[in-house]
């Protein structure tokens, strides 16, 4: 049996493998491997529908002559993915929400499922928080996402009336606006910006230290909170608001060391304080490591200490220097 991927025909030796699906399974863990999914199956230049693989997989591999196979890497497929998605939210907002043919409310509900999964899944894979991603309200895609979960598991279980109609349609629209976005910090987590920083990337830089440093500015209550949850036994809120704290540090830094990377600073440029970025990056993993080490042991009286009189003030000093950043870009 010959086997081409991308066009290419590739060494592959039959070990135990006797059916379609043994073969696929393999070649499956190869190719994710390397970083790649499977997009489409073809058997002797016939393409297997996804509807029909199941049928199919129990083939034996001896009444086959030539296997082919086409792969994206994940990046590729979740860029895709993302593009989906807005072609079902234009789709369901657009035309279903607005008819009240009972016969489609199912294909409202598989609709708002696919999008939330779509989204959930491409997020995860290009390793980009829904956190960071906001819109001119500074509303999250967290938050967003949360409220469409929130109107999936409501329409489960009732009917879509008029009022759940616009709701879920302005939802919708929400994530739309942000799918832009979404694909900007896709590319951005991701390098594939080119370090000279040319015209777009340059101004997507801006929007995501702007709308960094807004969010960090809101996350500065949290710290209080921490401390009076931890106070009062809420130990469980406490650790879900330093979490919040922690992934927020984590993206200021990649951005600030992206920025110096692509330059080509030195890490003492924009520093206005004794400290570097560096000293300022490294400062902070250290006291973030305490403050873990110290929940683990059930410390709560030193995480709070430390939050309040070390974490606190440096991240300040964290938000400043974004601005800076972003002033200096512009």
């Amino acid at each position: 049996m010959e086997i081409i991927i991308n066009d290419e025909k590739v060494d592959y030796t039959v070990e135990d493998e006797k059916s379609l699906g043994d073969v696929l399974k393999s070649l499956e863990g190869w190719v994710a491997e390397n970083g790649g999914i499977i997009n489409t199956v073809s058997v002797d230049e016939r393409e297997i529908a996804v509807g029909q693989q199941a049928e199919q997989l129990d083939k034996s591999i001896s009444s086959i002559n030539r296997l082919s196979l086409q792969t994206s890497s994940r990046f590729e497929h979740a860029l895709s993915a993302i593009a989906t998605v807005s072609v079902y939210i234009d789709r369901i907002a657009g035309d279903y929400l607005k008819s009240r043919n009972i016969d489609d409310y199912d294909l409202i509900l598989e609709g708002i499922n696919l999008i939330s999964e779509g989204i959930t899944c491409s997020l995860s894979t290009l390793h980009v928080r829904p956190i960071v991603i906001i819109n001119d309200r500074g509303k999250s895609l967290g938050e967003i996402l949360y409220n469409l979960k929130a109107l999936i598991d409501l329409y489960e279980k009732q009917y879509v009336d008029g009022e759940g109609r616009q709701e879920l349609k302005q939802v919708l629209i929400e994530l739309q606006q942000l799918l832009p976005k979404m694909v900007n910090w896709a590319l951005l987590k991701n390098s594939l910006y080119d370090v000279e920083m040319k015209g777009l990337e340059v101004s997507f830089l801006k929007t995501a230290l702007a709308d960094l440093e807004s969010i960090a500015k809101k996350t500065i209550e949290k710290f209080e909170r921490i401390g009076e949850n931890l106070q009062v036994g809420r130990d469980g809120e406490a650790f879900q608001d330093l979490l919040f704290v922690t992934e927020i540090m984590d993206e200021i830094i990649f951005v600030l060391q992206f920025f110096m990377t692509a330059y080509s600073m030195d890490s003492t440029i924009l520093s206005k304080s004794d400290l570097s970025m560096d000293e300022l990056f490294e400062k902070f993993s250290t006291g973030l490591k305490k403050i873990e080490d110290s929940f683990r042991s059930e410390d709560l009286i030193t995480v709070g200490d430390m939050l309040e009189y070390e974490i606190k003030p440096l991240f300040g000093e964290m938000i400043k220097l974004v601005h800076r950043v972003g002033v200096f870009i512009q």
